[in-house]
């Protein structure tokens, strides 16, 4: 009998948070919610509006096609006023023929996040604690280079697609819609001192960023992509500053800006890298980034 009440108990346990879990009048109160509109309409598919992780600015490119295998595992701290995130971060980077085509791969397969009270109100959200773990999109794609050794500057293209792979649309994290962006980017390596190795390369990027939207008017974003930087190659260090962002053209906070500082130390297998990057526009985190980067010389 006794067994019998502690079965009962626990079925009224979990039925009971499992009505409390779906039970989201808070949400349609705060958002006036219609009573027959999706929730998703009341997402604003833009990076102002959604986790640092949703649509990144993608990582500035110098006009070169590597010439090494990268296994890389970074983790990474997000903080803003109203969202501290944390996350891992993995990517794969294969020359198929060196220094003149690979193919790369990267996600988020991990992100924790906490969001106050005043943030997952104005991005819609219906995770009502605002915190909890999310899994992110899957980035895959190759890049080429164009010229390579002359007079002008290096030239390299990438194209890079977004799978719809991400999770908690619900609390705005990820889009759960599909994306991609090319570009061509531009570099020239300037030799200080040769037999210190010293070097500067001063590189510019230009591009195209698209994504999926929930607007019925506007289903897809367009923007322009670009970035201009500079690396400072002082033997095993390398020193990099950067501009980078997309201009969408809805207006809806789709026009992010990012600054980037980046600290690089290579090693004979290992490379490791430290990169604060700071959001000036419609990106409101200030971002940490520890790598560790496997790196296995490709045979001629």
């Amino acid at each position: 009998m006794c067994i019998r009440k502690i079965y009962i108990l626990l079925f009224l346990t979990t039925f009971a948070k499992f009505t409390f879990a779906q039970d989201y009048t808070w949400w349609n109160q705060i958002h006036n919610w219609d009573g027959y509109t999706s929730w998703l309409k009341y997402l604003t598919y833009s990076p102002a509006y959604f986790g640092p992780n949703a649509l990144p600015v993608p990582d500035i490119q110098n006009g070169e096609v590597g010439k090494n295998l990268e296994i890389e595992v970074s983790g990474e701290y997000h903080f803003s006023k109203g969202d501290k995130t944390q996350n891992l971060y993995t990517r794969i980077y294969y020359p198929i023929v060196k220094n003149i085509v690979a193919v790369e791969g990267y996600v988020v397969p991990l992100e924790h996040f906490k969001m106050d009270t005043a943030t997952r109100d104005i991005r819609g959200a219906r995770l009502r604690s605002g915190e909890g773990f999310a899994g992110g999109d899957i980035y895959f794609g190759t890049s080429i280079q164009i010229v390579k050794n002359k007079k002008i500057p290096d030239i390299a293209f990438r194209m890079m697609c977004r799978t719809a792979s991400g999770t908690n649309v619900s609390a705005a994290r990820y889009t759960d819609a599909p994306g991609y962006f090319f570009d061509l980017s531009f570099g020239k390596t300037m030799l200080i001192n040769k037999e210190l190795q010293h070097a500067i390369r001063p590189h510019l990027m230009v591009g195209f960023y698209s994504w999926q939207t929930n607007l019925d008017d506007h289903r897809q974003n367009d923007a322009f992509l670009y970035g201009i930087g500079t690396s400072f190659s002082i033997n095993k260090f390398e020193y990099t500053t950067s501009l980078a962002g997309y201009k969408g053209y809805i207006k809806n906070g789709d026009s992010p800006m990012i600054a980037e500082i980046k600290i690089l130390h290579k090693r004979k297998l290992f490379n490791y890298s430290l990169a604060i990057k700071q959001g000036l526009n419609d990106f409101s985190y200030t971002r940490i980034k520890l790598a560790f980067i496997y790196c296995l010389k490709k045979k001629e």
